[in-house]
C-alpha cells in the first residue's frame, strides 16, 4: 500500500486552520473585515470605566486625525489561504482514500457510517472543557462552544440530517463501482436538481441564464457516461440518487433554518449535530444490509492489508471527510461570491486530474471533452447565479485572499 505520510501532513495542516478560528483556548482579536461573514460573532470589547472621572476633568483635546487601521496580523493573512491548502488537499487526500478502503473492503454503508462516526468523535472532542494553561481566566475551556438545542429543535433539523444521511451513503456507494474522476462528473448535476426542487417546493425561479448554463452541465454528463471506459450503471445511479438527496437536504435546510434555532449553532456546529443525526440513520441500516459478510470480509481485509494499515485508513478517509468540510466552511465564508465559483470548479477540476494520475485510468477523448464540458458548466451556473455587479467586480478587480 502507498505511503499515507502526506495524508497525514494535510490532515494535520487542515487541523490547524479548522482550529484556529473560534478558538475558545485563545484571546478573541479585535472584528476585523466587517463586511466578510464570519463563522462565529465576536463579542465587542466593553468600554473601560476606570478612568471616566479622570478624563473628564481634563480640558478638552483638540480633534485628532483618525488613527489608521492596525496591520493584520501574519495568522490572520495566513488563515484564509491555509484554509484553501487544506480543503483542496482534503478533498484530494478523502477521494483517494475512498476509492482505496472500497477497493480492499467492499462495505459502502458501513464505511460510509465509520466516516461519521471518526467525525463525531473528533468534533466531541472539541467541545469538551480542557485546561486553559494560563490562556484564559477560566481554568477549563472547550476549544469550542458546544451548542444547546431542545428536543423539538433536533427533531426539525432530523429532516436534513435524513437527507445527509441518505445522499453520504449514495456518495460512497458510486465510487465502490465506478471511477473517482467519474463520480466526480456525475456530481456535477446536483445544481440541477437543486434548481429543480427549489422551483417545485419553494416555488423559487432562477434567471433564464442560471437555467442555460444547466445545458452545457446535462450534455457534458450525458457524453462523459456515453464514454466512460469504466462505466458503471450503479456508480451513475448512486451519484445522481445522491444529488437529488443534497439538493432536498439544501432546500430542507433552507425551510428549517429560516429562523434561529438552538444556542451556538453556527454552521460548524450545525455540520456537527447533522453529522451525528445522520451516523445515528446510517449504522442501524448499514448493519443491517450489510451485516451478515461484514466480520468475515472485514477479517480477510486485515488479513491482505494488515490491522494497523487499516485502522489507519479507516481514521484518516473519516478525518479528511470531516476536517475538508470545516476548511470549505472557513475558505468559502471568507471570500467573494465569484472567488468561491472559481474556488470550487479548480477544486472538482484537481480532484479529477490526481485522480485519473494515481489511480491511472483509462479516460477517453469524447469522455474528457464530456467532462470538461460539464464543469464548465457548473462554473457558468455559478456565475449566473451572481449578479452583473459582481462578475465586472470579477474582471476589473480580482479578489485577493485574506
Amino acid at each position: 500500500m502507498p505511503s499515507r505520510r502526506p495524508a497525514l501532513l494535510a490532515l494535520l495542516l487542515l487541523g490547524a486552520c479548522s482550529l484556529s478560528d473560534g478558538n475558545e483556548l485563545s484571546p478573541s482579536p479585535r472584528a476585523a473585515q466587517p463586511h466578510l461573514p464570519r463563522p462565529v460573532s465576536l463579542l465587542p470589547l466593553a468600554p473601560s470605566r476606570l478612568h471616566v472621572d479622570h478624563l473628564a476633568r481634563k480640558p478638552p483635546l483638540a480633534p485628532s486625525a483618525p488613527s489608521a487601521p492596525s496591520a493584520p496580523t501574519l495568522a490572520h493573512r495566513l488563515k484564509v489561504p491555509l484554509a484553501f491548502l487544506g480543503w483542496y488537499a482534503l478533498s484530494i487526500v478523502y477521494s483517494l482514500l475512498n476509492k482505496e478502503v472500497l477497493t480492499v473492503w467492499k462495505f459502502p454503508c458501513v464505511f460510509a457510517a465509520m466516516q461519521l462516526l471518526v467525525g463525531s468523535l473528533f468534533v466531541c472532542g472539541l467541545w469538551l472543557p480542557l485546561p486553559t494553561m494560563g490562556m484564559s481566566e477560566k481554568r477549563y475551556a472547550p476549544v469550542r462552544a458546544a451548542p444547546r438545542l431542545s428536543w423539538a429543535e433536533l427533531k426539525k433539523l432530523a429532516i436534513i440530517g435524513f437527507w445527509l444521511a441518505l445522499g453520504h451513503v449514495l456518495s460512497t456507494v458510486a465510487p465502490a463501482y465506478g471511477t473517482v474522476a467519474f463520480t466526480n462528473v456525475v456530481k456535477t448535476l446536483e445544481p440541477f436538481f437543486t434548481c429543480l426542487f427549489s422551483f417545485l417546493f419553494l416555488g423559487q425561479r432562477f434567471a433564464l441564464p442560471v437555467y442555460l448554463s444547466l445545458l452545457p452541465v446535462i450534455g457534458g454528463v450525458a457524453v462523459a457516461s456515453a464514454n466512460e471506459v469504466s462505466f458503471s450503471a450503479t456508480s451513475l445511479f448512486s451519484g445522481l440518487a445522491s444529488n437529488v438527496c443534497f439538493a432536498l437536504r439544501a432546500i430542507s435546510a433552507k425551510t428549517v433554518m429560516s429562523a434561529p434555532i438552538g444556542q451556538n449553532l453556527d454552521a460548524k456546529n450545525l455540520y456537527a449535530v447533522l453529522t451525528m443525526l445522520a451516523l445515528g440513520m446510517i449504522a442501524p441500516f448499514a448493519l443491517l444490509f450489510e451485516g451478515s459478510g461484514l466480520i468475515s470480509g472485514t477479517l480477510d481485509t486485515v488479513k491482505n492489508v494488515g490491522l494497523g494499515s487499516f485502522l489507519r485508513m479507516l481514521l484518516y478517509a473519516g478525518m479528511s471527510h470531516y476536517l475538508y468540510n470545516e476548511c470549505a466552511f472557513l475558505a468559502l465564508s471568507s471570500v467573494h461570491p465569484v472567488t468561491h465559483a472559481v474556488a470550487n470548479t479548480i477544486k472538482r477540476v484537481a480532484v479529477i486530474v490526481v485522480s485519473v494520475l494515481y489511480f491511472h485510468n483509462p479516460l477517453t477523448l469524447t469522455g474528457a471533452v464530456g467532462s470538461a464540458v460539464a464543469i464548465i458548466g457548473v462554473f457558468l451556473y455559478s456565475l449566473a447565479k451572481v449578479n452583473q455587479c459582481d462578475i465586472l467586480y470579477l474582471v476589473i478587480a480580482p479578489h485577493v485572499l485574506g
